[in-house]
């Protein structure tokens, strides 16, 4: 029993031993950088200067919106940047919430230059209305949401590779 008890004390020593060998080496010769899962940005490379865009859905907007076509939406696009932006390119997509039949409606708009700090209001007119049940399919099948919601999802990019998205889900 003596005989069982010393070597399962000299096996615990000898894994503590290992153990703690191994962490000292790797504290040691382990490259701190390296183990970081997320780089660190240098201040030197911190995006505080150059080209911003700025998106913006004002609520009051789309409280107006309503499930038919014809209206129009005013989305806000502004330079947050230092430097001029020669032209933006807006796209604005209505994509209806059932996932059963996705539906989505794409619209385009282009802006010209942009100065630092400008802002400007583009116009869209957009389709809301409900999709149209397919012949042969029930108009609302047993547990489906009657009225989907609507995901509004606005994205601006200049050909300078500068970009901004805006999403917006609206009530049924």
């Amino acid at each position: 029993m003596k005989g069982v008890v010393l070597w399962a004390l000299g096996a615990i020593a000898a894994f503590l031993a290992t153990a703690g060998a191994f962490l000292l080496l790797a504290n040691l010769l382990g490259n701190p950088a390296a183990s970081d899962p997320i780089p660190r940005a240098d201040p030197s490379q911190a995006q505080g200067s150059g080209p911003t865009l700025l998106l913006d859905f004002p609520e009051d907007r789309l409280e107006g919106l309503e499930k038919r076509p014809g209206q129009k939406l005013a989305l806000d696009v502004e330079n947050g940047g230092d430097e001029e932006l020669p032209s933006v390119d807006l796209t604005l997509d209505a994509t209806s919430g059932n996932t059963a039949r996705p539906r989505k409606r794409s619209y385009r708009e282009t802006v010209g230059s942009l100065a630092p700090g400008e802002s400007t209001t583009v116009e869209f007119e957009i389709d809301l209305s409900p999709q149209m049940p397919a012949e042969g399919r029930e108009a609302n099948p047993a547990g489906a949401d009657p009225q989907p919601r609507e995901v509004l999802e606005a994205r601006a990019t200049t050909p300078e590779g500068v970009s901004a998205v805006k999403t917006a889900v609206l009530a049924p």
